[in-house]
């Protein structure tokens, strides 16, 4: 049975949000598949502060503050990063020989092995952490 878990990143939330990004009508697809099949969507606070700050300076302060309170009321699950969960996102990066791979990202890995979520909506190079996959629609 495919996993009904999915990680949203900075980017997935910025497409679906930016009405002229590139891939708003993909995100959109993707948000509206993940409603009809009651999909479990998770984020962390590190994606959630990268989103708002991108929205906030790059669209508008207001829409900034929308998008909080839209995620209030939204059923998105809250992964809270422990001490151990830091610590390991550190090592990672040390051991990495990839410059591309900041924290945000190796914490994002961390988060997801920890909770088994195997798939990740976003639109940037994925690197190949823990077997983390790209969420696609299925055909």
């Amino acid at each position: 049975m495919v996993s009904k878990k999915v990680y949203i990143a900075p980017d997935g939330f910025i497409a679906f949000i930016d009405r002229v990004h590139k891939k708003h009508v993909q995100a959109t697809a993707f948000f509206r598949y993940f409603a009809q099949e009651q999909y479990q969507l998770y984020a962390n606070p590190v994606t959630i502060q990268e989103t708002y700050m991108t929205i906030y300076n790059t669209i508008s302060p207001s829409l900034a503050r929308d998008y909080l309170r839209a995620l209030d009321l939204s059923n998105i699950n809250l992964v809270f990063p422990e001490n151990a969960d830091i610590k390991a996102a550190i090592k990672i990066i040390e051991t990495s020989n990839s410059v591309e791979l900041t924290f945000a990202k190796a914490l994002m890995a961390v988060i997801c092995n920890k909770k088994s979520i195997p798939q990740i909506m976003t639109y940037e190079f994925l690197h190949a952490l823990y077997g983390l996959q790209l969420f696609y629609l299925p055909v």
